[in-house]
């Protein structure tokens, strides 16, 4: 907020909010893009209207080129501050993370400055002719040419087209592993005919010039389909052999090449499209990361303004070299001891998941769970121990309760024992009982009875 009321409204208070206004990652890349264009378009005005040879009627440099210049300088020192501000500490952990880890975008950057610098050193030195003096205009027009694919860098903030941008590099590097096995059919195609076939009815001269022109120019043109000339060369003698044999080979190179190669080619670059296509969101969002994490870093200050932010840093670089207590502003605190580094990034891995889990979950992040790595350890160490504990508990009262259970069977087997002996008894004592009951009863007189009936 603009007014803050933390501090009182006073004139410190408004530059302080300026300071935090311009130090903030959007506007750097907003007044870093504008630079850029203003660079390009001055670049490109000086190239087709100002580049002249140096007379005693024409400056030898006009202020547009002045302007380049000190642009392109204040850039690469700009790219020299963040090589050394990486987090590796060795320089060779440097030179790893920046030519190894993002080969595509060095190589433009590389050939970008040293392209510049190699065309103006001829700028100033080929000037005793026209024909020498264009080489320098060939290489700067070159050069103009990477600093407008590098502009694409500034698109990688859109949704929409930072993806495509991945994708792109993706193809570019397909390509170039690619471009070997293309390279290898052109060739054996140019010298396999040229060496059946005299296509110009002359020899010619072992240079290079000459053998790009009749052997690798024209059997480039033939993968797009361009055989016409070739035809044309190949019907002047249609009866010879060589014709014929130069004809089969011909139709062999453009179905394996044509045909097979170029699909293939398709085919892996569909393949690219598609896996980028269906990470899009999260692409684009480590995309963005970068290019927030890059302006973080960045000076407030734009090119050709920056190299007064690259002089004030580098004397609070002097500065803090020779004071302890010094401080600097860091994205990320990275550990001198090996051991502290690892549990740091074990810190960090366990409170992302944690993060990510209550977002999942939808329940708010407990802060007493992220723990320091040994602490973790610790507590994991006392709840195995809790639970080695509970466990061996368990088992005693369970083998306890077994027991138990096994007397209580056994007393119970004796009482059924007991219950069917005493029932025994009782049937045994009932019918002594209806036994002796039967005994005490009086006979009949069979005599009476016989007479009765009479």
């Amino acid at each position: 907020m603009w007014r803050s009321t933390k501090y009182s409204k006073s004139y410190l208070t408004y530059l302080r909010h300026l300071k935090h206004f311009h130090e903030s990652p959007i506007v750097k890349y907003s007044y870093n893009s504008a630079s850029y264009i203003i660079f390009l378009l001055l670049f490109s005005y000086y190239l087709l209207f100002n580049f002249e040879i140096p007379t005693d009627e024409i400056p030898s440099i006009h202020w547009t080129e002045i302007f380049v210049i000190l642009m392109v300088t204040t850039m690469l020192f700009e790219e020299i501050r963040q090589f050394l501000c990486q987090e590796n500490r060795s320089m060779i952990g440097k030179l790893s993370n920046y030519f190894i880890t993002n080969q595509f975008h060095t190589v433009i950057l590389v050939l970008s400055y040293l392209l510049f610098y190699i065309g103006l050193i001829l700028r100033f030195t080929n000037t005793y002719s026209e024909q020498a003096f264009s080489a320098a205009k060939i290489v700067l027009a070159y050069d103009l040419e990477i600093w407008f694919i590098r502009s694409f860098v500034f698109l990688g903030i859109a949704q929409n087209l930072g993806p495509k941008l991945v994708m792109i590099r993706r193809m570019v590097t397909d390509l170039f592993f690619f471009t070997y096995i293309i390279l290898i059919a052109m060739i054996a195609y140019g010298v396999v005919s040229r060496s059946m076939y005299n296509f110009n009815n002359e020899t010619f001269p072992f240079d290079g010039q000459s053998i790009f022109q009749n052997i690798a120019y024209p059997t480039y043109y033939l993968m797009y389909g361009n055989i016409d000339g070739e035809l044309a060369n190949l019907d002047r003698e249609q009866g010879s052999s060589t014709s014929i044999a130069t004809h089969i080979l011909l139709a062999f190179h453009m179905l394996f090449v044509n045909i097979l190669l170029i699909n293939l080619l398709i085919a892996m670059f569909s393949f690219t499209f598609q896996s980028i296509q269906n990470q899009t969101d999260l692409v684009w969002r480590y995309e963005r990361y970068s290019l927030i994490r890059e302006y973080y870093d960045r000076p407030p200050l734009f090119p050709p303004l920056i190299i007064i932010t690259h002089v004030i840093e580098l004397v609070k670089y002097i500065a803090r070299r020779h004071s302890k207590t010094a401080q600097t502003k860091t994205f990320k605190m990275i550990g001198a001891n090996r051991n502290v580094d690892r549990e740091w990034s074990e810190f960090e891995s366990y409170a992302t998941n944690q993060y990510v889990r209550s977002l999942l979950t939808n329940q708010p992040l407990s802060i007493a769970a992220l723990v320091p790595s040994k602490e973790q350890q610790l507590s994991s160490d006392m709840t195995n121990n809790n639970q080695q504990f509970q466990s061996n508990n368990n088992q005693s009262d369970t083998k306890l309760l077994a027991d138990e259970v096994t007397s209580v069977k056994k007393v119970i087997a004796d009482l059924r024992t007991h219950a069917e002996e005493m029932n025994r008894c009782m049937h045994w004592m009932m019918e002594a009982m209806e036994r002796v009951k039967m005994s005490k009863e009086p006979r009949p007189n069979l005599t009476s009875t016989i007479s009765t009936n009479s």
